[in-house]
């Protein structure tokens, strides 16, 4: 048996499903008539359809830390000074603005107000973007401020999001980025660093993945700020607006807004629990395993079932469909087994070359006998002439 189990058939049906499964992914990166599926296989990760396992199952908890204030319906700069001085009134820990106020617009008695209103803040740190993608170098090269800013007393951290300009699920955060050699700090960062010094070492400019289980953090709208003192007093509030369909953003839960993400992001800084990906070098390793674990397993159930005397069993026990059966149960499994890992201890393993070289197994086991019978009937051809 365990010179079945360790036969280097095992180690060439691992290498040729890698081959084809390389081979289909050329196929659909380079013909245009894929693209649909380029761009869902792309933009696909397990860790979203986990995320909403956990959604499903009821898992959300309501934040103890974070409220978000809904100024969507605000353009009056006035009003929106006014509203910052209530929340002001209330004590809040911290309070981030993820809005920016560019110019003045020529309304002195507004722009005075907002400034008053935000000067009362404690601890308030604000937005800007970063603009002008760079595709050649990676980076943004411009950055767009409020007329306020930068200023004393006032932090300030970039709001962008997503890694890059394009319009994937936002599943990554860079807390630190260097622009025309200036080192700048995103907005979740500022604020978390405002509200504790556990984050300080949290400033990088690696990506970190998002810890996106389920949280309902408290939507206060801007007209109900005194009614909600409970939500707001010795909290992280962020003003932002959650119903602005120019801030919403692909994520595992779907379309949601940026200031609902920079909560998910702050939370993540604030627990300094990211979710931890396994490494490419272990995730090679621990890939190959699996596909080679799966060809001894279909192998030893056709051993067994070469041994039954029943032509029914033995048939079905040998025969292709009843390997992608096994395949689609073991899939299964290990999606499972990695839900699990996921859920318990915050790592991701990424398991989709791996899931689709063990869905190509059978295909690869075709493909080595009839290439492996092809050369035996050419030897005995040569044998023969040589006859």
């Amino acid at each position: 048996m365990l010179k079945r189990i360790f036969h280097r058939n095992h180690i060439y049906l691992t290498i040729i499903s890698i081959v084809l499964m390389w081979t289909f992914g050329q196929l659909v990166k380079n013909i245009s008539f894929f693209n649909p599926v380029s761009r869902a296989v792309k933009n696909f990760s397990l860790s979203d359809i986990y995320y909403q396992m956990m959604k499903d199952a009821g898992y959300s908890q309501p934040s103890d830390i974070i409220t978000i204030i809904d100024a969507t319906s605000l353009y009056d700069r006035s009003k929106i000074g006014d509203m910052m001085l209530q929340v002001s009134s209330l004590e809040p820990a911290v309070v981030g603005v993820d809005c920016i106020y560019e110019g003045f617009r020529g309304d002195t008695i507004g722009t005075n107000r907002l400034a008053e209103g935000l000067f009362s803040l404690p601890k308030p740190v604000v937005a800007f973007k970063l603009t002008n993608y760079d595709q050649e170098i990676g980076e943004f090269t411009q950055q767009r401020h409020s007329f306020f800013a930068p200023m004393d007393g006032i932090g300030e951290g970039y709001s962008n999001i997503s890694y890059d300009a394009g319009g994937i699920t936002v599943r990554s955060m860079v807390t630190q980025r260097v622009v025309n050699g200036d080192t700048l700090l995103s907005l979740p960062y500022q604020i978390g660093s405002a509200y504790t010094d556990d984050v300080k070492d949290m400033a990088s400019t690696r990506q970190y993945m998002i810890d996106y289980t389920p949280t309902d953090f408290p939507v206060v709208h801007c007209d109900s700020i005194l009614q909600n003192a409970d939500k707001i007093r010795g909290r992280i509030v962020i003003i932002g607006a959650t119903h602005d369909d120019a801030d919403m953003h692909s994520s595992p839960y779907g379309r949601i807004p940026g200031t609902v993400i920079q909560a998910y992001i702050l939370q993540t800084l604030l627990e300094h629990e990211p979710v931890k990906e396994v490494p490419v070098a272990w995730t090679v390793i621990i890939s190959l395993f699996f596909i080679w674990l799966t060809d001894v397993m279909q192998t030893e159930i056709s051993y067994f079932g070469s041994k039954q005397k029943r032509p029914f069993v033995k048939l079905m026990l040998t025969s292709a469909f009843t390997k992608n059966i096994i395949n689609f149960i073991w899939i299964n499994i290990l999606v499972y087994i990695n839900f699990l890992v996921f859920n318990l201890y915050s790592i991701y393993f990424n398991p989709s070359t791996m899931l689709w070289c063990i869905a190509l197994l059978v295909e690869a086991r075709l493909f080595y006998n009839s290439a492996r019978a092809t050369l035996m009937a050419r030897k005995v051809s040569k044998s023969k002439k040589k006859e």
